[in-house]
């Protein structure tokens, strides 16, 4: 099969569950599709926005089974056969080895972006798309894998971020570095540390790499889950595709692609290409609320809410038959939907998935 070194495959990632955001994510209508921050769920946001650059035919859609219609009722225009099935979750190690292999076979060996639709915010869609088209053409030159990260704006300490080295060049505009580290959460001190030198980014997550260069990381560092990917290459496109996928996929290890792939692969391998693009991470109701306030103790208040002298609080209103009425609350988090109610304290989101566990226990299933 030809090599295609100018059409870059969008491998888009929308897979999990999304329990930090209950109760309005769930079971069959998590996060990533449904309308958390305006009309549009964060699914039809990221291809709303990929489109702007690259053709539907060239996005693909990695998925659990129990999602693919609502991927196809959000996005009518993709067609069935670029959604690639999981027939379980088993974390983002699995699903971007698998998402290579299978487009390593459709295409011979493409440029592929690995993109996430499940919790990421963007303003500037115009250079999110100038960013891809750049690391894609850095990527074909060279072989190595762009990491394409964001310039800080304020000393957040809900992500991570990478240490960039010295200046590669400069390619339309936007400037590619050498890769140092990356550097889990840190806190507010070193956060603030960080904002004052040019040497660190945000760390989005999106890569854009040769599959067949990433097929080989996963041989060299995650050779058990190289193994099965192997086997479900070659049985892609045959008969026995969904039988081999069926078998293999679930015996795959149960960990993110950071620990078993990009923390291990040779700095020398990547480059970090740093953009401007307006990119915010809410990944919980907490972090959403800190990142959509117009000021650090301002409310966040989403849908039909009449509020009297609340302060640093997000109210959020799914129902469209009843009114929320808050009166002088301060840093909590209210989330009404039609069959549940969460009222937290905004430091401890974190507890939500302790409820969802009580949820378990009491086979409350149909509140997941």
């Amino acid at each position: 099969m030809v090599k295609e070194e100018s059409n870059l495959k969008i491998a888009l990632f929308c897979g999990g569950s999304g329990t930090r955001m209950w109760p309005a994510s769930r079971k069959d209508k998590p996060k990533q599709f449904q309308a958390l921050v305006g009309n549009e769920s964060m699914f039809q946001g990221a291809v709303r926005r990929i489109k702007k650059g690259f053709p539907i035919k060239d996005v693909f859609v990695v998925t659990g089974r129990q999602y693919v219609g609502l991927v196809l009722q959000q996005e009518p225009d993709l067609p069935l056969e670029n959604v690639i099935i999981e027939p379980e979750m088993r974390d983002t190690a699995a699903a971007v080895g698998y998402a290579a292999a299978v487009l390593e076979k459709k295409f011979g060996d493409p440029i592929v972006a690995s993109l996430w639709a499940a919790d990421h915010l963007i303003k500037n869609d115009d250079e999110f798309i100038k960013a891809l088209k750049v690391a894609r053409d850095y990527c074909a030159e060279t072989d190595k894998m762009v990491s394409v990260d964001v310039n800080p704006t304020y000393p957040n300490i809900h992500v991570g971020y990478i240490k960039v080295g010295k200046m590669i060049k400069k390619f339309d505009g936007l400037t590619i570095f050498q890769f140092e580290s990356h550097i889990e959460k840190p806190d507010l001190k070193t956060a603030k540390k960080f904002l004052q030198s040019w040497e660190y980014l945000w760390h989005a997550g999106y890569k854009v790499w040769r599959a067949s260069k990433m097929m080989l990381f996963y041989k060299s560092h995650a050779p058990q889950i190289y193994g099965g990917l192997v086997k479900i290459q070659k049985a892609w496109g045959t008969d026995k595709q969904d039988e081999v996928v069926r078998k293999v996929y679930p015996t795959f290890e149960k960990v993110m692609v950071d620990y078993v792939i990009f923390e291990k692969i040779d700095p020398s391998e990547i480059v970090v290409l740093s953009a401007d693009l307006g990119w915010s991470d809410v990944g919980a109701w907490n972090i959403l609320k800190d990142e959509l306030a117009e000021n650090g103790k301002g409310n966040v208040i989403q849908g039909d809410v009449y509020d009297e002298g609340s302060k640093n609080s997000l109210l959020y209103n799914t129902s469209e038959n009843k009114v929320m009425a808050t009166i002088g609350l301060e840093d909590l988090i209210v989330v009404d939907t039609p069959d549940a109610l969460l009222v937290c304290q905004k430091d401890r989101v974190a507890d939500v998935k302790k409820i969802i566990e009580k949820l378990k226990e009491a086979k409350k299933d149909k509140y997941l």
